[in-house]
């Protein structure tokens, strides 16, 4: 298992823009426009684990 912080950056997320996606063991496991949603469907499928959540930008932003 990697660390999903590095997978949110370098992974393809363009199919959520706009959302949030939860991220257990390198993988997408659920997404939503609602926090709360995205969390609780991770937390269905992988109640033992501890999902990292990120928004998905709309547009390409700048981080540093």
């Amino acid at each position: 298992m990697g660390d999903p912080y590095a997978y949110y950056i370098e992974a393809d997320l363009s199919a959520y823009t706009g959302e949030w996606v939860a991220i257990v063991n390198d993988k997408v496991v659920s997404h939503s426009r609602d926090i709360k949603k995205a969390y609780r469907e991770a937390k269905e499928k992988y109640p033992d684990k501890r999902p990292l959540l990120a928004k998905v930008p709309e547009e390409k932003a700048l981080i540093f």
